[in-house]
């Protein structure tokens, strides 16, 4: 069966335009994917999470298809509300074993990092986004972003380096915030009581319920206040950058630097493995700011630079001299 087809199938089900025979078969199938078996191989959480997601697809799905319908109707289609139930409960199946379903209700599957040690900690997310997580914080992030919005969960401090899309806005949600950026650096840190937002480089653009939207520039930072649901931005400069970046690798800063330093820098900072066909480049000297770049800016440059061709495939790199 095609992905239309399915598509149409699961239509008609919801619409009880199915005979007797082809509505039992759909039910059977919903109550096999939930089956109990298979979910043993997964993390309550990750039960919990995803269920928790995709039941609120399907219902919200069946809910705009039963509104058409009279009450008679809405009471046919009890029965798929128990099948949700079901999926509240082993969800996560849907995600491993039945790509259809989650394409077809476009069901995003999300992660969870948390940092309780004093240490700080790398996520890079699936557009290539950083997410320096400093001590006793939480991020929520979608496992690849769909949509318009790159959107994300901040419980407590990280540094960001966004990667540039002015397509697919950056939106994160801390504390009653919101933060939302095309592509820059900044750091957020949340205390519960306030959210401090310190900007590196471009602009983010802050807003809350109750308070009128703030604009931030490099080197300018701004609070917000949870009693007074207020952004308030601050008239003193943003705080030193060192004490914002310490035990991170955001500095990307070479003055006279061999090469070969510059391109362990990078692979260590986006966890890539970088080859360079012609060993000489490496002992050649650069200096260069990488620093709040993305591996293809800083791969580019390096390249333009030394006149060379390159390859990003995954994450492997490959620096050649061009084919001239």
């Amino acid at each position: 069966m095609s992905e239309k087809e399915f598509d149409v199938l699961i239509d008609k089900y919801l619409n009880d335009e199915l005979g007797s025979v082809e509505k039992n078969n759909i039910e059977r199938w919903l109550h096999h994917i939930t089956d109990q078996k298979a979910a043993d191989f997964l993390t309550d959480a990750e039960k919990e999470e995803s269920g928790i997601r995709i039941y609120s697809k399907l219902r919200t799905s069946i809910e705009l298809k039963s509104t058409k319908k009279s009450s008679a109707m809405v009471r046919k289609l009890h029965p798929i509300f128990k099948i949700a139930a079901s999926v509240l409960l082993f969800g996560i199946l849907v995600f491993v074993c039945r790509n259809g379903l989650r394409d077809l209700f476009n069901i995003e599957r999300y992660a969870s990092v948390s940092n309780s040690s004093s240490h700080i900690t790398k996520t890079i997310l699936s557009d290539g986004s950083i997410v320096w997580l400093k001590g006793k914080s939480k991020l929520n992030y979608p496992v690849k972003f769909k949509g318009n919005l790159r959107t994300i969960d901040l419980e407590g401090e990280a540094l960001f380096e966004i990667a540039k899309d002015p397509v697919h806005p950056f939106v994160i949600h801390c504390g009653g915030l919101t933060t939302r950026v095309l592509g820059t650096s900044f750091n957020i840190k949340s205390t519960g009581k306030k959210v401090e937002v310190n900007v590196l480089t471009g602009r983010v653009y802050l807003s809350s319920a109750n308070s009128a939207p703030v604009i931030l520039h490099p080197y300018q930072k701004a609070v917000y206040l949870a009693s007074k649901k207020a952004v308030v931005k601050q008239a003193e400069p943003v705080m030193e950058v060192a004490s914002l970046i310490k035990g991170t690798e955001y500095n990307m800063l070479f003055n006279d630097a061999r090469v070969e330093e510059v391109l362990r820098r990078a692979e260590k900072k986006f966890e890539v493995n970088i080859t360079v066909k012609n060993q000489k480049l490496n002992n050649n000297l650069i200096t260069a700011d990488f620093t709040d770049q993305s591996l293809k800016n800083t791969i580019s440059m390096m390249s333009e630079a030394f006149d060379l061709d390159f390859e990003i495939n995954g994450q492997s790199v490959v620096m050649a001299a061009k084919n001239n």
